[in-house]
């Protein structure tokens, strides 16, 4: 048998290969505390989750955190008043036959929450929250991109691919004690906090990628005569996250989120509440890609010795657009029945995404919780929520109608205002992440020779005649010649003939 060499390449991408839920209840009898105010009317009841921790022990993933019960009422006073219970996060999955190179990726939402006063001085909550547990793996295909031999005829495509170079996810953890703005009234409680990660720069190096960044936090305060002010503060982010295989050439798809937040009032040296105690846990998770020109085979054959070739279906993902987009979506909140007479502050939950795209849009559209804590016409303090859909497009680049686009969208701002029964609430999202434009084809992953010799279809002289828009491959392939041959033999060029043809087939 004659030498007979196999060149190949790889493609690899990255997908979720493995999911899982796990619910854990939140049950809570809250009792108040001697320095809180009578229970008047109940505003609001939330149940904020977090994760501080993943534990993986062989085929065990467990979740670590707590969920923050915060409940926002109006006391005796007719003041509003804030109280807040902590309960513990543990809950575990099962995932056997994982690849040693997986990264979890967990996260956790309130699924619902009641809540109902027992008593001035007792509540009784009721809630759930869903652990999302999601095994994330780079997947590997070496696809043949040429071969040698003596006679053998390649069907050879140039493509241009992001090739993955695996996902990593990093908790860390931030800290820092914040003293209230100078003019701001002593605080009693803090009724609403906001983080915000915003990444500033990236930037790669030998297997490692440095994220810089800032911690955006809000606070809505309330203070001791029950008036409602606001706070701001930003913390720097500075962190290296490692993954195999990162140079200063790759593309990186680095995604920040809030894992975990804890908001307490401290005193200061006088002993006044004055200083907000912020510990918040940060989840980094990077997906690294090189930018890989790569050769496809899409098929085969020999003059000489008949081959036997083995195809699969493989994907070539091109970036089509790299997205950090801001927009604003402006909507009217009705408040028939309940007029409103001072927003004293707004922010949102729930937020929901689904995307997608065609003739070069790519189209997002999902709905926002909008939470309003107000004081209605009589001065008395309401809290009311209200769902607002949006929708936005985005222009991007790509030849085909598939596109792959995990969607990454946060809220980054939302102002209410106006008063009576109707009012404008301006929501700024921020939409960011890699879009890759996707190509199915089928490519020959592996060609051996049969050691079978190839059947001779031609007399001495052959006249085939070609109908238009056969193509010169399948008709050298029949015949067991060569495109060349078949072009060079009929003074043909293209890869299809344009007119009904009669053709000289020669011998290879």
């Amino acid at each position: 048998m004659m030498d007979f060499n196999v060149e190949k390449q790889s493609l690899s991408s990255c997908r979720v290969i493995r999911e899982a839920k796990a619910e854990q209840s939140v049950d809570c009898d809250i009792t108040l505390p001697d320095y809180c105010p009578d229970i008047k009317s109940v505003l609001c009841c939330e149940v904020e989750p977090g994760i501080t921790a993943v534990d993986i022990t062989g085929n065990r993933i467990t979740a670590v955190g707590n969920a923050t019960v915060k409940l926002i009422y109006v006391g005796d006073d007719d003041a509003i008043s804030c109280f807040e219970q902590s309960c513990p996060i543990n809950k575990y999955v099962e995932m056997s036959s994982l690849p040693e190179e997986s990264t979890m990726l967990v996260s956790a939402k309130t699924s619902y929450v009641n809540c109902r006063a027992v008593s001035p001085r007792r509540m009784d909550v009721h809630g759930c929250i869903t652990v999302l547990f999601s095994a994330v793996c780079r997947e590997t295909a070496q696809v043949v991109s040429s071969a040698s031999a003596q006679g053998i005829q390649l069907r050879q495509q140039p493509v241009q691919t992001c090739n993955s170079l695996g996902c990593t996810s990093k908790l860390f953890q931030m800290s820092e004690v914040i003293p209230l703005p100078e003019g701001t009234q002593n605080a009693k409680s803090i009724l609403h906090a906001d983080a915000l990660p915003v990444i500033t720069q990236t930037k790669n190096v030998s297997n490692k990628t440095l994220i810089k960044g800032d911690l955006q936090l809000a606070f809505t305060l309330c203070s001791q005569d029950g008036e409602v002010t606001k706070a701001e503060h930003t913390m720097p982010i500075s962190q290296i996250a490692e993954l195999q295989g990162l140079d200063e050439n790759s593309l990186c798809d680095v995604r920040l989120s809030v894992s975990s937040l804890d908001v307490q009032l401290k005193p200061d040296e006088s002993g006044e509440m004055r200083r907000i105690d912020v510990a918040a846990g940060i989840c980094a998770v990077v997906r690294g890609y090189s930018k890989t020109a790569a050769v496809l085979l899409s098929d085969a054959f020999s003059t000489v010795n008949e081959l036997e070739l083995q195809k699969d279906s493989v994907c070539e993902e091109g970036l089509a657009a790299v997205l950090d987009e801001t927009f604003v979506n402006s909507a009217e909140l009705d408040f028939t029945g309940a007029a409103v007479g001072r927003v004293l502050d707004s922010w949102c939950t729930d937020l929901t995404c689904v995307h997608s795209f065609a003739d070069s849009q790519l189209d997002l559209s999902g709905a926002v919780t909008v939470c309003v804590l107000y004081k209605d016409a009589d001065d008395k303090p309401c809290f009311a929520r209200r769902r607002v859909d949006y929708r936005h497009n985005i222009a991007v680049n790509s030849d085909t109608e598939d596109v792959n686009y995990e969607p990454n969208i946060c809220v980054s701002g939302v102002a209410v205002s106006g008063k009576g029964t109707q009012l404008n609430a301006r929501i700024q999202l921020n939409a960011s992440g890699c879009v890759f434009s996707r190509k199915n084809h089928l490519a020959v992953t592996d060609i051996t020779e049969s050691g079978k010799k190839s059947k001779d279809n031609l007399s001495a002289i052959t006249v085939y005649f070609a109908d238009k828009g056969e193509k010169l491959w399948d008709i050298a392939k029949r015949f067991g010649t060569s495109v060349d041959a078949v072009s060079r033999r009929n003074s043909l060029s293209g890869e299809a003939l344009h007119d009904d043809t009669m053709l000289i087939i020669p011998r290879s």
